[in-house]
């Protein structure tokens, strides 16, 4: 069975799937720890669940460069990319969401453009 749906509101029924995999889309949930809640519930005993999410630091020069011209051109900052999870804390949600083994694993990547 291969199933696609919103990661908000996950249309799989509880305790039927062996495999949730969610690739580069859990960090722009409003509820980060409740989709994580739906995805064990989806799984059956011994379900594994693997996800790619965006951490805390991606985008972090682009932050930086909005809220430096942003504080110079109107004197304040509103956000303008939306808040990731910290590696830290992805493993602590993962527990939360009652996750037994949560493993968390970092790769980074730096793209350089000629400017």
């Amino acid at each position: 069975m291969f199933v696609v749906g919103d990661e908000e509101f996950l249309p799989i029924k509880e305790n039927s799937v062996d495999l949730v995999i969610s690739c580069l889309g859990l960090h722009w949930t409003n509820d980060l720890p409740g989709a994580m809640i739906q995805s064990m519930l989806a799984l059956k005993p011994d379900g594994l669940f693997l996800a790619a999410i965006l951490g805390g630091e991606t985008l972090k020069e682009l932050r930086i460069a909005c809220t430096v011209a942003q504080m110079e051109r109107e004197g304040g900052i509103s956000p303008r990319i939306s808040p990731l999870a910290q590696v830290r804390d992805a493993g602590n949600l993962l527990t939360r969401a009652g996750f037994n083994l949560p493993g968390v694993d970092v790769d980074e990547y730096t793209v350089k453009y000629e400017s």
